[in-house]
């Protein structure tokens, strides 16, 4: 009666396939998450109701074209890349280490209609202008440049 060995090769590929799994499946979890950090500096002006009480602003860190605007209970996802707005409860913005993460908005059950995009370069700061049309309420977020310590002298 001969023994089989198991070919060297098989136990191999099936030691990387479970390395494989354990190192992409975070990632894969994570996918459908956006990474938040608070930009302290950042401006907003509210026209057409009272300021808020509470009030950040957050950009995605690896989209630096998205920009969440928290006021008070209220979180407001602006994309200025696709000109689109989407609001998200506060259950779904949360902790995660030191970031915040939200998930990824997606389809017509979060959007917020919107018009009159302005998005510019005004020196200090990236500026994004954007009227919410069904309530008539106009938000200003202006996003300071990070500083380049290579030109201060």
């Amino acid at each position: 009666m001969t023994t089989r060995r198991p070919n060297r090769f098989y136990i191999a590929a099936g030691m990387a396939a479970l390395l494989a799994v354990f190192v992409l499946l975070p990632a894969a979890r994570a996918a459908g998450k956006i990474n938040w950090k608070a930009i302290g500096d950042a401006s907003l002006k509210i026209t057409g109701r009272k300021p808020p009480k509470v009030w950040n602003v957050y950009q995605d860190a690896k989209k630096k074209q998205r920009v969440l605007v928290q006021m008070d209970s209220r979180y407001l996802i602006l994309d200025a890349k696709t000109k689109e707005v989407f609001e998200i409860t506060a259950a779904q913005f949360q902790m995660h280490g030191k970031t915040y993460q939200s998930p990824i908005p997606g389809g017509n059950e979060y959007a917020v209609p919107s018009t009159d995009w302005d998005i510019r370069d005004i020196g200090p700061a990236e500026r994004i202008q954007v009227r919410l049309t069904n309530e008539n309420l106009f938000l200003d977020v202006e996003l300071p440049h990070p500083l380049d310590l290579r030109t201060v002298g």
